[in-house]
This record gives structure tokens, C-alpha cells and sequence, in this order.
């Protein structure tokens, strides 16, 4: 019976441990994206009035998101002069209330100093994206030009905000002096103590040596100098496999009068160093000089090195297949061609009851290709993304959408297999601004956690959007294809040593 009251009391304090640490855990995640969400958004805020937006009057976040939601009118965007013309934030941000009492962290909006902030303990908002405002119309404001603008009324290339040049100051200048000037050279130092006389009596003062003055400790002789630091040949690190054992040596090993190299490998043995040390794949090699006089030397302090494997070169093929779409209620969608293209949108509208096809709607395709020779660290081509731009009625279209990748190695006997998460983003037609009318497509998860594991080693892979043809243009991790075209857009990989 005390060994089972043992264990549960042991139990329950283990479960009271892990509740605390979940719950910081929990903390400082929401701390965190509060503190990106409102850097990003004050950040808007400071391009918005930067080039002529106006928050006079807003008082609350609603309002400000409004505003940085807002594009510049035609007659605007004519003599601005630079890039932010156009929304300064994705027009799905919007707020949702969080209450005094809640576990999440929050914002507010400070209407004297325009910044979003920390709400701390009082009731505010967090940030989200709401998909059903992907397609909102997006309101056009006149701005100010912020501070330079094409020209309007002189024959310059721009008209500065501030045109006239500000007054000069009549008079001349005039400021107060010090006359009283206090002596500033430094006196002359006290002559030094002449090393033959008598030291200072630090006892009872009266240096008569009568036994009430403690003696006078010599000082303390420095340590001794560490032998140097080890150096080895090659370093640790990634090696290529084929290069294992690595025979490595020492280069700078002490005279043996001073001292000698050891070295160890892993939790072995110390040993004294003579030749080459052979070390193995996923090995640590520990390296220490050791003094031979200690009064002249100390042991210098140890070097560890680890040697891990990379493959010379990887080969596989690439397949794609994609699942588990997400849109609106009126979401239309066809997954075909061993589900590796995915068709989205009804592209008919209904005119004067009559049902009318304006053409093709929403076309995603991948196509993967096969890969040879690369080794990790070196990008590569997964395969290329088909867009087409098409037609979408009636919240018809996806917002979303899950891709399969299924990478096989035959030569290294594994099979790689992970999802990419893909939005999918309808912009508004613009007629005077093609790129911002350009729909696309963008990866969520840019790095992933792949069940790869050649010669001990794990790894990871990278993502990011590579080369597109001249029907779209590309970031890192959107792809975006202009209203009405198809483009290609390319799906680059790298794999890299956890």
C-alpha cells in the first residue's frame, strides 16, 4: 500500500509539471505571433502614411485595417512616384475580440501614436485571415502623394510636398559664455615609492613593527600559459561517404618537452596520438594537449569534432496527387489525371435567366520529373506547376488545397512522402494593374520534416517556387499567373542534414 501511495503521488506531481510547462509553452507561442502580427501591421501603417495615407480620426483597429486594405484612385497612382500604391495588407487580415479573461495574448490599436501594441491583461483582438474576404472589392482612396510626386506645376520630374524653402532666421546668432574658466591642467603625478623602501604599515598605523600590524602578503604568481588550442585536418562536419573512415590528423601538436596529444573518439579510451586517427561515419573526436611540466604549461583546452556522412549523389522520381480541397459553400471542383490536376470554379453565370460560359475556369497541374546526381545542399527541380487563370462564379472557387508529393530513391531503398499545402488566391481585376490581377498560388509549409534517414543521418527539405515563363512572375513561395493565361511555374527542392 506506501508503494502504491508513492507511485501516485509521484504521478501527480509529474502531471502538474507537464500542465505548467504545456501551458508556457502554450504562452509564449501566442506572445510570439502577437509580436510578428503587430510588427507586420505597424510596419503597414508606417508605408501607408509614408506615402500619403491619413489615420486622422480612426480611432479603432477595424477602421485602420479599412484603410490599409485601401488602393490608391487611377488619378493617384498617375503622379505617385514609388511601389505602394495598392493594398498594404492581404485583404483577408481582420480582427476577432479576445475577452480580458482569456488565455490568448491580444492587441489594441493606440489612436495617439497610430501603432497597434501589447493589450496585456485588458480585453483586445488577434489577428486572422478570413478566407471569405479574399474576394472583397477593394476600396479606392485619394491620397496626399506622400512626400514626392510626379509633377503637376513646375517643370521639374516631381514636385516635392513641401515646395517653398523655409525662411531664414534674421540676425546673427547669439549665445552665452562662461568668462570665469576654471583651470583644467592636469597636476603633476607623486613621485613613485622607491622600491627599496620599508612597505606601509597597514595595522595599527604606526609601522613601528611591535607585532600589531599583520604582515604583508607577496603577491600571487600568475598561472602558468595553456599549451595551444588543437587543430585537426579535415574539420568535422559533412564529408561524403565514400571518404569514410577519414583518417585525421593533428597539425600543431606541441614539442615533446612540453607536452603531448591525446585524443578520444566517441565515450572510448584517451589515447596517445602517433599517426593518423581513423574516424568513422557519425563520429566525435575529442583532441587535448597535456603538459609535461606543469609549472611552464597547462593543458590546453579540448577540441571536439564531429564527422557525419553525405551521399555524393541522389536519384528518385517524383510523383503528385491532390486531395482535401477547401473553398466556399458553393465550391465546384474535379480532381483528374491520376489526380495530379485539380479543376475549380463553375465558369457560367446566369443572364436574364440564361445560363452563359465565359470560358475555362481555375486549372492547377503538377507534373513531376525525375533527379539525378544531387547532392544535399544543392537545389533541384521537383517538378513544374500548370496554372491556368480561368473563370469563377457565384463563390465557386477553392481557397485551398493539399498535394501529395511521393518522392521514390530506389538506389537508397526509401520512399519520401509529404503534403504541401497550397492556397489558392482569386484576386479582383484591375484593368490598370496586371500583376495585382494575377491569381496565385502560394505554399503554407515551406519547410518539411520528411522520414529520411542515409547512413544515420536525417533530413529535411526546403521548398520554394523557381523559374516561371512569361505568363507569371514568382516569389519564394507564391506563383502567380496573369488573368486569363496559363503559366508555368517550377517546384524547387533541397535537402538538407538535420
Amino acid at each position: 500500500m506506501v508503494e502504491m501511495l508513492i507511485t501516485v503521488s509521484v504521478i501527480s506531481l509529474l502531471a502538474a509539471v507537464s500542465a505548467v510547462a504545456v501551458s508556457k509553452v502554450r504562452e509564449n507561442s501566442q506572445s510570439q505571433k502577437l509580436n510578428a502580427d503587430v510588427t507586420a501591421m505597424n510596419s503597414a501603417i508606417r508605408i501607408y502614411l509614408a506615402n500619403g495615407g491619413n489615420l486622422s480620426g480612426v480611432t479603432d483597429a477595424s477602421g485602420v485595417i479599412a484603410k490599409l486594405k485601401t488602393s490608391r484612385s487611377k488619378a493617384d497612382k498617375e503622379t505617385h512616384v514609388g511601389a505602394p500604391s495598392g493594398r498594404m495588407i492581404d485583404n483577408r487580415v481582420t480582427t476577432v475580440p479576445v475577452p480580458a479573461d482569456s488565455w490568448k495574448a491580444r492587441a489594441k490599436y493606440n489612436s495617439s501614436t497610430q501603432r497597434f501594441e501589447d493589450a496585456g491583461a485588458q480585453a483586445g483582438f488577434e489577428f486572422v485571415l478570413d478566407n471569405n474576404l479574399a474576394e472583397v472589392q477593394t476600396i479606392t482612396e485619394n491620397r496626399d502623394g506622400g512626400v514626392v510626386s510626379y509633377a503637376e506645376n513646375s517643370t521639374w520630374v516631381w514636385d516635392h510636398a513641401s515646395t517653398n524653402n523655409p525662411n531664414a532666421p534674421s540676425g546673427p546668432s547669439s549665445f552665452n559664455t562662461n568668462p570665469n574658466v576654471t583651470d583644467t591642467t592636469p597636476t603633476e603625478p607623486a613621485e613613485p615609492t622607491d622600491p627599496a623602501d620599508p612597505p606601509v604599515d597597514p595595522g595599527d598605523g604606526d609601522g613601528n613593527g611591535d607585532g600589531g600590524d599583520p604582515p604583508v602578503d607577496p603577491p600571487e604568481e600568475p598561472d602558468p600559459p595553456r599549451l595551444s588550442y588543437p587543430k585537426v585536418t579535415p574539420s568535422g562536419g559533412a564529408h561524403p561517404e565514400n571518404d569514410f573512415p577519414l583518417a585525421v590528423t593533428i597539425t600543431n601538436a606541441p614539442p615533446a618537452t612540453d607536452g603531448r596529444a591525446f585524443y578520444q573518439l566517441d565515450s572510448g579510451a584517451w589515447t596517445a596520438y602517433s599517426s593518423a586517427i581513423d574516424v568513422a561515419m557519425n563520429q566525435t573526436l575529442r583532441v587535448q594537449f597535456r603538459t609535461e611540466d606543469s609549472t611552464r604549461f597547462r593543458d590546453s583546452w579540448t577540441r571536439s569534432e564531429y564527422y557525419y556522412p553525405v551521399p555524393d549523389s541522389l536519384s528518385g522520381t517524383v510523383d503528385g496527387n491532390f486531395h482535401s480541397p477547401s473553398g466556399g459553400p458553393n465550391l465546384d471542383y474535379e480532381i483528374t489525371n491520376g489526380s495530379d490536376k485539380f479543376t475549380h470554379g463553375d465558369s457560367v453565370f446566369i443572364l436574364d435567366d440564361e445560363p452563359i460560359n465565359s470560358g475555362d475556369p481555375n486549372v492547377l497541374e503538377f507534373t513531376g520529373k525525375s533527379f539525378s546526381d544531387v547532392a544535399p545542399g544543392e537545389k533541384f527541380s521537383l517538378g513544374d506547376f500548370f496554372y491556368h487563370n480561368g473563370n469563377s462564379y457565384y463563390d465557386s472557387h477553392a481557397t485551398g488545397v493539399s498535394l501529395q508529393i511521393t518522392i521514390e530513391m530506389p538506389e537508397r531503398s526509401e520512399t519520401v512522402v509529404f503534403d504541401l499545402n497550397l492556397d489558392l488566391v482569386n484576386t479582383e481585376n484591375d484593368p490598370d494593374d496586371a500583376n495585382a490581377s494575377a491569381d496565385y498560388v502560394r505554399i503554407t509549409n515551406l519547410q518539411q520534416n520528411i522520414n529520411l534517414e542515409i547512413n544515420g543521418v536525417g533530413y529535411r527539405m526546403n521548398l520554394e517556387f523557381g523559374a516561371t515563363d512569361s505568363f507569371g512572375f514568382s516569389s519564394d513561395s507564391q506563383f502567380h499567373v496573369y488573368e486569363g493565361a496559363t503559366g508555368r511555374g517550377e517546384l524547387l527542392g533541397t535537402f538538407l542534414a538535420n
